[in-house]
């Protein structure tokens, strides 16, 4: 219980002090063959994530903080406890 809560409380503080969340971009196929036309080649990409802006504003950040926050603060005396 208390790594889930360390992580969740960090994810959120980590997003709202670097204003920054993780995107999935799905991976591209290559172009088909065969078509017989003379073309640049499309290389295939596989998935990935990239950083996004997250577009947050104060009260979103504040809020962000707060609640991850909390969470590691739960997490530490939960741990202090033995739980």
């Amino acid at each position: 219980m208390s790594l889930v809560l360390i992580v969740v409380g960090a994810a959120l503080v980590s997003a709202a002090l670097f204003n920054k969340v993780p995107r999935y971009v799905p991976g591209r196929l290559p172009a088909p063959r065969g078509s017989g036309v003379a073309t640049a080649r499309r290389t295939a990409a596989p998935p990935r994530l990239r950083w996004a802006s997250a577009r947050l504003t104060e009260q979103g950040r504040a809020l962000l903080t707060t609640v991850g926050g909390s969470a590691l603060i739960v997490a530490f005396f939960l741990t202090l406890s033995g739980l």
